[in-house]
């Protein structure tokens, strides 16, 4: 029963993370720096603080009574992983939601789950487990390539037909520049490095034995003590998000963009929120999933982020008038990825 609640934990926090990035799409005055800035403020300097003080008793007393580097650690971590957090918005913004999401899902997925299976279960590597996450990851990145080649040819597509980056002139926080091919690789650099550096939340929780067992002990249930690491964490993150939208701001000269209305400001906040909820749950599911619950449960999260990114790109359009030569190949990407979920799920059965 623990395992079944911790994969439909975790799949529900995928679906609120992957969702998070449409009220970018809402924005009708704002821009990407107005909308990111907020964004940033509520999701890593607000929310956080506020669900760890509630959840877990004597947090501030668990902090102090631990050593420097226990805390530091995860505020490192954190901060290079603002950088992919940053990276994630600004492919977003860029790209869209479909070719953001899938490759930066899979290369997350790819490191995220591994690392913690190499670095703390190298023993259960070559086991009928280890073999399957091994699989899984291998089955993702094959589904990702294949969204990501989808994507590309969407680009050009889009491109030849004067459509500039394929987003609605109404669509104010998303790019409205004609896709360029230097510009579009550039792009595909960031994201894959974004991707790369996703991994260290999952990273950092791994780690985090110290500050969960102090926070347990001073009452916290185990599947909130988790909550206990994210402020650090996030607060790490937040640095690059909020210095790189204070730039934006101004130099775009877009300061005077925040007004606008209540909708403006609900935006950003709605997604903060959602993305907020969504890794407070997936942190809680890991103590559902056993012993290789960062691993397995990160990588179902993961690919939960990539099939709700593309299934927002669906919704919002990213991919209306795209031939069918071109979009079978992003249905088969999105099959190996359901197959890869999968093979994780039949991976944590044999882990037990």
């Amino acid at each position: 029963m623990n395992l079944i609640h911790g994969f439909v934990v975790t799949v529900i926090g995928g679906l609120s993370t992957g969702f998070n990035m449409l009220p970018l799409k809402w924005e009708r005055i704002w821009k990407w720096e107005n909308f990111w800035l907020l964004y940033t403020v509520v999701s890593l300097l607000v929310v956080p603080p506020l669900l760890a003080y509630e959840l877990c008793p004597g947090l501030w007393g668990a902090y102090t009574s631990l050593p420097a580097m226990a805390l530091l650690r995860p505020f490192v971590l954190g901060t290079l992983w603002g950088l992919a957090q940053l990276g994630a918005g600004v492919g977003s913004h860029r790209l869209g939601f479909a070719m953001t999401g899938s490759i930066l899902g899979g290369v997350g997925t790819a490191v995220g789950t591994l690392v913690p299976l190499v670095m703390q279960h190298s023993s259960m590597v070559f086991q009928t487990s280890g073999l399957l996450i091994l699989g899984g990851t291998a089955i993702t990145l094959g589904g990702v390539s294949l969204c990501g080649w989808a994507g590309y040819h969407r680009e050009q597509l889009t491109r030849e037909q004067g459509r500039g980056a394929g987003f609605g002139s109404h669509e104010t926080a998303m790019s409205q520049a004609d896709p360029t091919r230097k510009g579009y690789i550039l792009m595909l650099i960031v994201v894959v490095v974004s991707g790369v550096l996703s991994a260290f939340t999952n990273i950092a929780l791994a780690y985090a034995g110290d500050i969960l067992e102090k926070v347990r002990e001073a009452g916290a249930a185990p599947q909130w003590a988790t909550f206990a690491v994210w402020p650090l964490v996030f607060l790490g993150g937040s640095i690059s998000n909020l210095a790189y939208a204070f730039y934006l701001l101004s130099r775009n000269k877009t300061w005077g963009k925040f007004g606008g209305g209540p909708r403006e400001f609900l935006n950003p906040a709605l997604g903060a929120c959602l993305w907020m909820g969504g890794i407070a749950l997936y942190g809680s599911a890991t103590t559902y999933l056993g012993v290789l619950g960062p691993s397995i449960g990160f990588a179902l999260f993961t690919i939960m982020l990539i099939l709700c990114g593309q299934f927002a790109a669906l919704f919002t359009g990213e991919w209306r008038q795209i031939p069918t030569w071109i979009y079978g190949k992003f249905v088969v990407g999105l099959a190996l990825l359901f197959v890869a979920v999968a093979t994780f799920a039949t991976a944590n059965y044999y882990s037990r």
